[in-house]
């Protein structure tokens, strides 16, 4: 377990869903949650190398009900009290190193708290609230998604990618999470020229300008159906719809229609 490493990205940049940190206390309980799994299950490490923590964070899951029917746990951390509720604990902390082990694959910055238009005097100093604000969009986006690709569910390779672009976007806009989606590069790219959309209830659309065999070989495929979006992601997909994605004058269900028949 990267002790050190996983304490200072707790501390300077992990955020939840809600934008805010960790409190102080927190972090430090959930890192020494985390070596007390070490203790009993192994290095953490070696867990996200071999299955991402898939296997792991199963072993960790036990629920009110199992509780109930006097079923024994999975893993084999001792806990003192409520048998279920120490265990969701143990899971919290091993998700949230697994967060970091993804983080850390894709090479992705900290993430600091915002900066004050009135402390950025010069024009550098401006490039960097831009890229401070960047990093912040990129962590809330991945944490929304759960570290996965909205699409595949891999962990490497991530994007945070606009639903509406960058240059379109008000401050606010640029740095709303609902704002975003998790990708992998090549629905990240099909979506960022818009030779794919995706509609409210999150089914994939092709454009009908690339051709089926094309799609086919890239996996772009319409029983694609994302899980997530909600009310909040609404207003972007629309604009994206709108001006992004290639529709040739072919509405959203025209596409769909026309790539379901035979």
């Amino acid at each position: 377990m990267q002790t050190s490493a996983f304490r200072l990205w707790l501390k300077t940049s992990y955020l939840q869903i809600s934008g805010r940190p960790l409190a102080d206390g927190t972090q430090v309980s959930r890192a020494a949650n985390c070596s007390t799994i070490e203790q009993y299950e192994g290095d953490l490490d070696a867990h996200f190398e071999r299955d991402g923590m898939a296997g792991l964070l199963e072993r960790l899951s036990y629920s009110v009900a199992e509780q109930s029917e006097g079923r024994k746990p999975r893993h084999q951390i001792p806990i003192n009290g409520d048998m279920s509720n120490g265990s969701t604990t143990y899971r919290s902390a091993a998700n949230l190193y697994r967060k970091f082990r993804v983080a850390q694959s894709n090479g992705l910055p900290g993430a600091s708290s915002p900066i004050a238009e009135a402390d950025l005097p010069t024009e550098k100093d401006r490039m960097t609230k831009v890229r401070i604000g960047q990093d912040r969009f990129r962590y809330l986006v991945l944490e929304r998604w759960d570290y996965r690709c909205a699409v595949t569910k891999a962990c490497i390779l991530l994007t945070a990618s606009h639903i509406k672009p960058w240059r379109s976007c008000t401050n606010s806009e640029r740095l709303d999470a609902f704002n975003g989606i998790c990708l992998s590069p090549l629905f990240d790219r099909a979506f960022d020229i818009g030779v794919i959309t995706f509609r409210f209830d999150g089914h994939l659309i092709l454009s009908p300008t690339i051709p089926t065999l094309e799609a086919q070989k890239l996996g772009l495929h319409t029983n694609i159906r994302l899980r997530g979006l909600g009310h909040h992601h609404k207003p972007y997909l629309e604009y994206h719809q709108k001006h992004i994605w290639q529709g040739d004058g072919m509405s959203l269900d025209g596409a769909l229609e026309m790539r379901a028949s035979p």
